[in-house]
């Protein structure tokens, strides 16, 4: 085997000069010889060209040169791992081949696939607008973007990017258009694929709905206002419904904004039969869903279903609360007592009580009460003070605000005297019964008779998980409020929110089943750190990927990805 030897060798002046030889080793009559191949000069003499010769060297015995990293250029750094984890779970969903095959029929440019994946991806990294997704991208590896390069020059001015990036973002709004037309598709396979994955049992099948708001106008006729669940009832808004099966989401629906509760759940349950194939399962919903129609609807489609019943506005529930019989509670543990009723017809009745929160309620009703009086009693303090007769439209008028507040109407009466304009009020005793007996309660109904009444009420408070869903889509994905002006595009912006929850949750319940302890959102927190190092040299671009943490080594293990290859080489262009 050949290697290097350094000599030394003293001139006649009696300086030392140092020599560089190749040489081999090499056995001669039972002893380990050296055998000189090569002799490659003095060291001071070869040190400044050394690079050349050993690149020479390599080049000849046809290997590929070294790159020294003093004769490159550091390009910059970017964010990796977040990108390369959820594109990953996209191929492995099936997702880029759904579209990319929709796109050859389409005859269009399979780039649109890219793009789509890219919006999702940004949704789970750092959310901005379409527009400003040009900024982001700036900082992530995505050598293949397919954007115009000028965005991503340094010495572009604002007016310039911004003339160059309007041109671009269309490509976006297109790669929208497709995704949308996909949407029956999309949720079709990814239904079946997560069936398979995951192993859901279709059993309980949960749905509810939030509202997202617009800046502006949003479009006409699809933008509306309604009930606001946003807390901003003078802005226009959409209606938006989420399927969830398992902790999984399989589907979900845009409702024009003025759209109530009751009348999504028609739509809903034709989606469960026909496009998920959803033969037998219970309808989990809230109370805003119950209505005589969606009961019967859900039974037609052979449903069954567990519904939390409004308190106040339902015959049903005064009758169950207000029954004179002795209420005997079964007692699960201190905030949960329950009892159930149950009905000739075959309705159960589950009665839920948390005690805790009923005497919190109570109290403050007595504190409400106590304050309204207090109200009400500087009204009549001041009209006894007037000589003069007092006006019946203001006395009512300023009644009237008093009890707008804290529940005023519901609990206490007044007259107002036509004579002289005096206030007299009283407390409805009747109404404070129904609210004693309504404290710290909810109340579900089921036809359902192989659940417990305990499996009734945790399927119930799994519903929660819906909740907690949509503000994930809102607060981390930016579901809201939306900026585009057409219905598509709105609908298609809710999608691309629908897929990211999609792969988040996907993260989630893998990670859960390997018994790691730790979120999706801590994840890609983590992976956010997993960059790539960028250096130009000569005609071509080294890429160099970070070594990853422990806690990357344990999301790739537990996704059962592969690391990302550590080094890519490819030749050198502007914009990555």
């Amino acid at each position: 085997m050949a290697f290097l030897r350094t000599d030394e060798v003293t001139s006649s002046s009696g300086k030392t000069h140092k020599y560089l030889r190749i040489v081999e080793s090499v056995r001669k009559k039972g002893k380990v010889r050296q055998k000189t191949i090569a002799n490659l000069g003095n060291i001071a003499v070869l040190r400044k060209d050394i690079k050349q010769i050993v690149n020479g060297l390599l080049k000849a015995c046809g290997e590929k040169p070294l790159t020294f990293a003093e004769d490159g250029q550091l390009i910059g750094t970017k964010q990796y791992g977040v990108r390369y984890v959820a594109q990953a779970i996209w191929e492995r969903l099936g997702l880029h081949e759904i579209i990319k095959r929709h796109l050859k029929k389409r005859r269009a440019s399979v780039r649109y696939e890219g793009w789509s994946l890219m919006m999702v991806i940004n949704k789970l990294s750092d959310p901005v607008s379409k527009l400003g997704i040009f900024r982001w991208l700036n900082g992530i590896y995505w050598p293949e973007h397919g954007f115009n390069p000028l965005l991503f020059e340094d010495g572009i001015t604002e007016e310039e990017y911004l003339e160059c990036a309007k041109g671009e973002v269309m490509k976006f709004y297109r790669a929208m258009d497709h995704l949308l037309s996909l949407k029956d598709t999309i949720e079709i396979h990814l239904y079946r694929e997560l069936r398979d994955l995951f192993s859901l049992k279709v059993d309980l099948v949960f749905y509810d709905l939030t509202s997202s708001y617009f800046e502006g106008n949003g479009p006409e006729g699809f933008a509306g206002l309604g009930y606001s669940r946003d807390h901003e009832p003078g802005k226009k808004q959409v209606v938006i419904g989420l399927i969830m099966c398992n902790g999984m989401p399989i589907g979900h629906e845009v409702f024009e904004g003025s759209r109530v509760d009751k009348k999504t759940v028609k739509e809903v349950l034709k989606d469960l039969k026909e496009k998920f194939e959803i033969g037998r399962c219970i309808f989990v919903g809230d109370r805003g869903l119950v209505t005589k129609e969606n009961l019967e609807e859900i039974e037609r489609h052979g449903f069954d279903s567990i519904i939390a019943l409004r308190k106040r506005r339902n015959v049903e529930v005064k009758e169950i609360v207000l029954d004179a019989t002795p209420h005997v509670y079964c007692i699960e543990c201190k905030e949960l007592w329950w009892r159930e009723v149950k009905t000739i017809e075959g309705i159960r009745y589950i009665v839920c009580r948390n005690p805790e929160v009923a005497e919190l309620q109570r109290q403050m009703r007595e504190e409400n009460i106590k304050a309204l009086m207090n109200e009400l009693d500087k009204i009549k303090e001041g009209i006894e003070r007037l000589k003069s007769k007092v006006s019946l439209k203001r006395v009512v008028s300023q009644v009237e605000e008093v009890l707008r507040h804290k529940h005023g109407r519901r609990l206490i009466g007044y007259k107002v005297d036509e004579k002289d304009g005096r206030l007299s009020y009283w407390i409805k005793e009747e109404s404070i019964k129904i609210e004693e007996a309504l404290d710290g309660v909810y109340i579900l109904r089921t036809e359902e008779q192989r659940m417990s009444a305990k499996e009734v009420i945790e399927a119930y408070k799994d519903l929660t998980d819906v909740e907690r869903a949509f503000r994930t889509m809102k607060s981390a994905l930016q579901l809201r409020p939306f900026y585009h002006w057409t219905e598509n595009r709105v609908r298609a912006h809710a999608l691309i929110c629908y897929l990211a929850f999609l792969i988040e949750r996907y993260v989630e319940r893998t990670l859960k089943h390997h018994n790691v302890g730790f979120s999706a959102e801590t994840a890609f927190e983590s992976l956010s750190q997993l960059g790539a190092a960028v250096m130009e040299v000569d005609e071509e671009r080294y890429t160099y990927i970070s070594e990853p943490s422990r806690r990357d080594r344990i999301i790739f293990n537990a996704l059962g990805l592969k690391f990302p290859k550590r080094c890519v080489i490819e030749k050198a262009k502007r914009g990555m």
